[in-house]
């Protein structure tokens, strides 16, 4: 039996494990749970299965935990809680599902530890991908994505020769507007780019989605992760979202991942590998498939994407630098400060106008701190636009 942290419980990701693993006996107890704000989904979560260690950002979060939980739980508190938790010698596995940088600290200290780290948060990979990949390997920490796209990857590359593989292919649904006509961007509000056409997501996520930017990070995320070049990693738009990632080897043949678009199932293949375990809800009727169907991206209404790519292709610092901007961007967004369209402007905007003055190396606190000084120049941008 595996002690289990999820970091994330109450949202998609974490839900999305806690279900998978009440559907059988498998290995793993939950040993900590970690949420923002939604404290009474937390306070249920961790009375059902008695988690013995809980984290929280605040104080006043902790105070309320100590006195409505209905056993004695220890309960940390901020980054120095995910820290301590990540170090903790009987946490084992890690299952990280909070968004933005804010992750980067319990995966640092949890592959510094050893320990293997099912990574869904994007940010981490995107800002620091190098730094985590040179500490996994040297201390003996995994990462295994739980991205449906590079889970894909992750299983397919397992199958062939690197040096047969000529192309990575990832897939994107489209988001909620890959039918509208570019001139009606500018009607898009928070609540049309919220509505998901396949997954059930957080809301940064979801618009990020609807931006393709998403894709964009995912790109990033695949050169860091199986050390391929942007050029060779394609993004193709697939609505149904049942072929999650391709290869395209060196004689013409495709190889295809394809699966229900249910997060249990790459979660599971991240807590189980190398081997895989028997579920009940995973299989794919091919006959009631009404079509599989692809299409290029228009990248004059997804300029975010081409972004990405043009980030990819400069490296460090600049991947930090866009996701950054990211999630400033997006928030205001949902904050009805900016508008849809102003989403790949002020990225651009701040990819050319911003000027850092140190690129990350190994030090964790470098990474942290030229994040902040993103978010502060973004801000300013905003407040100016």
């Amino acid at each position: 039996m595996h002690n289990l942290v999820i970091l994330g419980a109450t949202g998609s990701i974490g839900t999305s494990t806690l279900s998978l693993l009440e559907l059988s006996p498998f290995p793993y107890k939950i040993f900590a749970l970690s949420a923002r704000s939604n404290l009474t989904k937390l306070k249920e979560q961790a009375e059902r299965y008695k988690v013995p260690y809980l984290i929280v950002e605040r104080e006043e979060s902790a105070h309320w935990l100590r006195k409505n939980l209905s056993y004695k739980a220890e309960i940390l508190i901020g980054d120095e809680g995910l820290k301590e938790i990540a170090e903790h010698p009987q946490a084992e596995v890690f299952v990280v599902g909070i968004s933005g940088l804010k992750a980067l600290i319990p995966t640092y200290y949890a592959l510094l530890n050893g320990k293997r780290v099912a990574l869904a948060n994007k940010e981490c990979l995107i800002a620091a991908g190098s730094l985590l990949k040179e500490i996994a390997q040297l201390q003996g920490g995994e990462i295994i994505p739980v991205d449906s796209e590079h889970s894909a990857l992750f299983q397919l590359l397992r199958c062939e020769r690197r040096d047969y593989i000529k192309k990575l292919i990832l897939t994107a649904s489209g988001g909620p507007f890959f039918h509208w006509d570019i001139k009606d961007f500018d009607k898009i509000t928070p609540e049309l780019a919220l509505k998901h056409p396949t997954w059930h997501m957080g809301s940064k996520i979801t618009i990020d989605s609807a931006t393709l930017m998403n894709k964009g990070f995912e790109v990033i995320e695949a050169k860091e992760l199986f050390d391929f070049p942007p050029s060779a990693i394609e993004v193709l738009i697939h609505p149904q979202s049942i072929i999650h990632g391709l290869i395209e080897m060196s004689d013409g043949s495709l190889i295809a991942h394809l699966s229900k678009p249910d997060m249990r199932i790459p979660i599971a293949y991240a807590l189980s590998y190398p081997q895989r375990w028997e579920l009940s809800f995973t299989s794919l009727d091919l006959i009631q498939l009404k079509g599989l169907t692809f299409y290029e991206v228009d990248y004059k209404k997804y300029p975010a994407l081409k972004l990405a790519y043009e980030v990819a292709e400069k490296g460090a610092p600049y991947p930090l630098i866009l996701e950054a901007a990211d999630e400033i961007v997006v928030s205001a967004f949902l904050e009805r400060k900016i508008s849809f369209l102003q989403i790949p402007q002020l990225l651009e905007k701040t990819l050319n106008e911003f000027k850092f003055s140190i690129v990350p190396k190994g030090n964790l606190e470098d990474y942290l701190e030229l994040y902040q000084e993103v978010v502060i120049f973004t801000k300013k941008l905003i407040d100016q636009a």
